[in-house]
C-alpha cells in the first residue's frame, strides 16, 4: 500500500496493487495518475528536509528550525526574524548574567 496525495486538494489516498493506475480523489473527485504520485513521492524524498526547513533571514540559507539555531551558511544565531553575530550574542549574554548576579547580590545578600 502506498499513500498518495491528491494534487488538487491534498487529501491522502491509499493505493495498492489491485487498484487501477488512475485514482479518483474521494473529496474533490479529481482523477490523477498513480505514476505521477509516485514520482512526486520520490522527488519529496530526494529534496529531504530542505523543502520543509526554514531560511535564515540574513543570508537566506536553509536552517533546520526557526528559533535558537546557528545558520551553517553565515554563522549567525537566528531568533525568529532576527539574526545576531555569535560574538555579540555571547557579549550580551555575559552582560545579562553580570547584571542578574549584581541584582541578586544587592537584593539577597546585602
Amino acid at each position: 500500500m502506498i499513500t498518495l496525495k491528491c494534487p488538487e486538494c491534498g487529501e491522502k489516498v491509499l493505493w495498492d496493487d489491485f487498484q487501477p493506475a488512475i485514482l479518483q480523489c474521494p473529496i474533490c473527485k479529481k482523477q490523477f495518475s498513480v505514476h505521477q504520485g509516485l514520482k512526486d513521492n520520490i522527488r519529496r524524498r530526494e529534496e529531504g528536509e530542505q523543502k520543509l526547513s526554514y531560511r535564515c533571514p540574513f543570508c537566506r540559507g536553509f536552517i533546520s528550525k526557526r528559533w535558537f539555531t546557528l545558520c551553517p551558511k553565515c554563522g549567525k544565531y537566528v531568533f525568529g526574524k532576527h539574526c545576531i553575530h555569535p560574538r555579540w550574542f555571547w557579549i550580551s549574554a555575559f552582560i545579562t548574567a553580570y547584571l542578574l548576579f549584581t541584582l541578586y547580590y544587592v537584593v539577597v545578600i546585602k
